[in-house]
C-alpha cells in the first residue's frame, strides 16, 4: 500500500472586500483552540483586499476547530479573537483538515468565504457603557462609604461551575464557580472621588457571554442576581442582616409552582391536550371523564395560586416600605432604592453536598480528572440564586464547563508605598448584562482592606473662616434651632380632623446620628494648623482626636489626616485638592455619647500659636440611640358580641368558633429620646389583616402607650399570625435634603418587636 504523502505547511490564498478601505488598522489571523488555550498558529497584517497567509503545520496536524479571521492590528488576547470571531457579524471562516489535505495544502478563495469587514468594523465600534460604584460597608452603622482613586480592571474569563439544586419544588439553587481557566483583561479605568466609574467594554465580549446563556433553558433567568423585588416576587424574604428595614416582612409562602400535568404517564399528545382547553364539554365526555377534571383542577390551581401570591407580594411591599415613606424622600445620586439592591449581598450557605461517591457518579462521566474536579467544587464559595423557572423542570446538579464571563478586580493603594493591593476580586455572575440599555447599576463590595472617603458636595469658597456645616446641612438659623436642633427634617404632626393644604407643621427637634463630616473654613492661606474643640452637656472643653481619609484628586490617592501628638491637624491646601472639601473632622458620632454639644474651631500659625479671631461655637444634638421600650403589655380577645379575655404574651394560642369573626386588643409601649412615629400591623397566613400607625404630635411627644384593635375576618386561615410593632427615631445623618429646603421625613434609626398569635377553630 502507497503511504500518504507528507504536506509541509499550509498556504491560504483568499480575499475579503473592504481592507483597503477600512479606517483601523486589521490582520489576518488563524488560530485554534486547544484545551484550555485559544493559540495563534499565524498572523498577517493587510494592507489590501487579498489575503495570504501561510501556517508552518504539517496539514495531517492542522487542529479541527482552525478558523482565520479578520481582526483590528492591535488585538492580541486570544480571548478577544476568539470573542470577535464567533459574533454573527464576524469576518471569519472554519479551516477543514480534510479539505486541506485533499488541496494539498493550498486553500484559495473557492475554499474559504470571509465576510466583507465593513459588517465586522460596525461592531469593532460598538462599546456598551458600563458605571458602577466602589464603596466599603461599615460594620457598626451599615453606612455605604466610597472607594476613590481605585482601580478598576475589567476581565474576560472563562471558567467552569458545578449547578446544585437540592430541594425541588422550592425556588433555592447555587452555583459553585471553580477553576477560572482564562482570564484576560479588557478594559482598565478608576474611581472618581466619591467612588464612581465607567468603563467601555466591547459590544462582542458582552455579546459573547449573552449568548452562551441562551443555549440552555432557563439558565439565563438562573444565573441573574436577584435583587429585593425579585426575591420578594418569588416570595422569598431577603436577607435581613444587610435590610433590617423589612425585617417585618412576613414568613411569604414561596411562589407557588404549577401542578405538572398529566400527573403520571401522558394519556393524550400535547397537541390534543391544547385542543382540550377549547373544545365544549361533549368533546371532553368522549376523551375522558378523569382527564378533564384534572385539567379543570390544575387550572383552578394555578388561577388561585397567582391571586394569593400577587395578594401576599404586594402587601408585603407596601407594609415594610410605603410607611416608611421611602418612595418620596428626596434622593441623591448617592442612594438608590432598597428594591433595587441584591436580595443577598453575600451569599447564604447550601445544604451538604452529596458524599464522594455520589460525586464521583455524578461526574465520572462529564469530567476525566474527577477527583481534581471534585476537589475544586468542596473549596468553591458557592453563590445562591433564585430559580425564576418552574423548579420542577430543573435537573438537581450539572457540570457547565467553559463558560464565558465578564467580571471585576479592584486595586488600591493602601499603604501609600506605590503598589497596587487587591481590595475586590472574582464576583461572578455578579452583573445582569442587557445590551439593550447601559449598564449603570455595577455594586462593587470592597474588602474591609480598602481605604473609603466620605462623599460630600460640589467645592465652594469659603466665604467665612469657622463650622459652617454637617454633612450636607449648611448651619442656618433657617434650618437649626438655638439649641442645635434641626428645624425642618420629621415635624411633627399634629391631629386636625380636617386638614388644610395650608397649615404648616410645627418646628421639629431633630437631632442628628452616625457619620457627620463637621465642614468648615480655616483661613486657608493664614492658618497652618487646627483645633477642633467640643462641650458635651456643657461640660470641660476638648478637643478632637479623630483620623480619616480624604482624596486628593491631583494625586489620585488617598490622604490619611490625623492630628499630631499635640493634638494639631494641618489645614489642607489647596482647600479645591483634598475630597469631600472642607471636611475639619470625620465624626463617627456613634463612638460618643448621645446629647448637646457646642463645638468651635480654633486656628493656629506654623509655630502652633493662636490666631487672634475668635469664631463663633455652633450647637448640634447627636442621637444615636434605638427606640427603647418597644414592648406589648397585653392582648385580648373576643368574638363579636362577646367580651374580653386576655390572652398571655408568650405563646398565645386563640380558638375562635368556626365561621366567626375575632377581635383582638393589643397594648404597648413605645418610647424613645426622640420619637418620630410607631407602626403596628398583624399579618400571617392570608396576607395582612390590618395595620396602624401614630406619628408624634409634638417634640416632648416621646413615650406613648397605646392600644389597637383589629378584626379578623372569619374567612381568614387558621394558623400563626404576627403582630409587628417597630419604633422609630427622628434622628438623621444630615443628607438627602435639597440645598435649598431642608424639609422632608427620612428614616435612618428603628427597632421592632414581634408577638407571634395562634389562631385555631374550635
Amino acid at each position: 500500500m502507497a503511504r500518504a504523502r507528507k504536506i509541509s505547511g499550509v498556504k491560504i490564498s483568499t480575499k475579503v472586500e473592504g481592507v483597503r478601505n477600512s479606517p483601523i488598522p486589521l490582520k489576518a489571523v488563524v488560530f485554534s483552540e486547544e484545551g484550555d488555550e485559544v493559540k495563534i498558529l499565524a498572523e498577517k497584517k493587510l494592507t489590501t483586499d487579498k489575503v495570504d497567509i501561510a501556517l508552518n503545520v504539517d496539514a495531517s496536524k492542522l487542529p479541527e476547530n482552525t478558523k482565520i479571521s479578520i481582526v483590528p492590528e492591535d488585538m492580541i488576547q486570544g480571548t478577544q479573537i476568539k470573542r470577535l470571531a464567533g459574533s454573527d457579524n464576524a469576518a471569519t471562516a472554519s479551516i477543514s483538515r480534510e479539505t486541506v489535505i485533499s488541496n494539498k495544502g493550498v486553500l484559495k478563495e473557492a475554499d474559504l468565504y470571509l465576510k466583507p469587514v465593513d459588517t465586522v468594523l460596525g461592531l469593532l465600534q460598538l462599546k456598551h457603557k458600563v458605571c458602577g460604584r466602589v464603596f466599603k460597608t461599615d460594620p457598626t452603622t451599615g453606612e455605604k462609604c466610597p472607594v476613590p482613586g481605585a482601580t478598576v480592571r475589567v476581565y474576560d474569563v472563562d471558567l467552569n461551575f458545578f449547578w446544585w439544586y437540592p430541594t425541588p419544588g422550592l425556588p433555592w439553587g447555587w452555583i459553585f464557580p471553580f477553576f477560572p481557566h482564562r482570564r484576560e483583561e479588557i478594559a482598565t479605568t478608576k474611581t472618581d472621588e466619591c467612588g464612581y466609574f465607567c468603563v467601555n467594554i466591547p459590544y462582542f465580549d458582552i455579546d459573547a457571554v449573552l449568548r452562551w446563556r441562551l443555549r440552555y433553558r432557563c439558565l439565563w433567568e438562573i444565573l441573574k442576581r436577584p435583587t429585593v423585588l425579585e426575591a420578594i416576587d418569588l416570595g422569598v424574604k431577603p436577607d435581613i442582616r444587610y435590610y433590617p428595614e423589612l425585617e417585618q416582612l412576613p414568613e411569604m409562602k414561596v411562589k407557588p409552582r404549577p401542578e405538572p400535568w398529566p400527573p403520571t404517564e401522558p394519556v393524550i399528545k400535547e397537541t390534543e391536550y391544547r385542543n382540550l382547553k377549547v373544545t365544549n364539554d361533549d368533546v371532553v365526555e368522549k376523551i375522558s371523564v378523569n382527564i378533564r377534571n384534572e385539567l379543570r383542577s390544575s387550572e383552578r390551581s394555578i388561577d388561585n395560586t397567582s391571586a394569593l401570591f400577587t395578594k401576599s407580594r404586594f402587601e408585603a411591599v407596601r407594609e415594610t416600605l410605603f410607611k416608611k415613606d421611602a418612595l418620596f424622600e428626596p434622593v441623591s445620586k448617592e442612594s438608590s432604592s432598597v428594591l433595587d439592591e441584591p436580595a443577598f449581598p453575600h451569599s447564604i450557605a447550601p445544604p451538604s453536598l452529596p458524599d464522594d461517591d455520589l460525586m464521583m457518579e455524578m461526574l465520572g462521566k462529564q469530567k476525566k480528572d474527577v477527583a481534581a474536579t471534585m476537589a475544586q467544587i468542596r473549596v468553591s464559595k458557592p453563590i445562591v440564586r433564585l430559580l425564576r423557572c418552574w423548579p420542577e423542570i430543573v435537573p438537581e446538579w450539572n457540570l457547565f464547563l467553559d463558560v464565558p464571563d465578564i467580571v471585576f478586580k479592584v486595586e488600591q493603594d493602601i499603604d501609600a508605598d506605590g503598589v497596587l493591593e487587591t481590595i475586590y476580586e472574582e464576583g461572578y455572575f455578579d452583573v445582569n448584562w442587557n445590551l439593550s440599555e447601559s449598564t449603570t447599576d455595577v455594586q462593587i463590595e470592597a474588602w474591609s482592606n480598602a481605604i473609603c472617603v466620605p462623599c460630600g458636595q460640589s467645592y465652594a469658597p469659603c466665604t467665612k473662616a469657622g463650622i459652617v456645616g454637617f454633612n450636607d446641612i449648611a448651619i442656618d438659623p433657617m434650618y437649626f434651632d438655638s439649641e442645635g436642633y434641626v428645624k425642618g427634617v420629621n415635624r411633627p404632626k399634629q391631629f386636625i380632623a380636617f386638614p388644610l393644604p395650608h397649615i404648616v407643621r410645627p418646628d421639629a427637634e431633630t437631632p442628628l446620628c452616625k457619620t457627620i463630616r463637621i465642614v468648615g473654613c480655616p483661613e486657608y492661606g493664614t492658618a497652618s494648623y487646627y483645633k477642633v474643640f467640643y462641650k458635651y452637656e456643657g461640660g470641660s472643653e476638648t478637643h478632637f482626636n479623630e483620623s480619616w481619609h480624604v482624596y486628593n484628586i491631583s494625586a489620585g490617592t488617598s490622604h490619611h489626616v490625623k492630628p499630631d501628638v499635640s493634638g494639631f491637624y494641618e489645614v489642607l491646601t489647596p482647600p479645591n485638592d483634598y475630597f469631600p472639601y472642607h471636611t475639619l473632622i470625620n465624626w463617627r458620632t456613634h463612638r460618643y455619647p448621645d446629647g448637646k454639644y457646642e463645638l468651635r474651631l480654633e486656628l493656629y500659625d506654623a509655630a502652633h500659636n493662636p490666631i487672634a479671631a475668635v469664631l463663633d461655637p455652633v450647637k448640634v444634638v447627636i442621637d444615636n440611640s434605638k427606640p427603647a421600650p418597644v414592648d406589648f403589655l397585653k392582648l385580648e380577645y373576643k368574638e363579636s358580641g362577646g367580651t374580653w379575655t386576655e390572652a398571655p404574651l408568650h405563646c398565645p394560642i386563640i380558638k375562635r368558633t368556626a365561621g366567626t369573626d375575632i377581635d383582638l386588643r393589643v397594648s404597648y409601649n413605645v418610647a424613645a429620646a426622640h420619637l418620630r412615629d410607631i407602626t403596628i400591623s398583624f399579618t400571617g397566613c392570608s396576607g395582612s389583616v390590618g395595620s396602624d400607625s401614630y406619628w408624634h404630635q409634638t417634640v416632648s411627644d416621646n413615650n406613648k402607650t397605646l392600644d389597637w384593635t383589629v378584626t379578623v375576618p372569619s374567612s381568614v386561615d387558621e394558623g400563626g399570625y404576627r403582630f409587628y410593632l417597630e419604633g422609630r427615631s427622628r434622628a438623621f445623618n444630615a443628607t438627602g435634603g435639597l440645598a435649598s429646603n431642608w424639609e422632608f421625613d427620612t428614616l435612618s434609626i428603628w427597632r421592632g418587636n414581634s408577638l407571634h398569635v395562634v389562631i385555631l377553630d374550635k
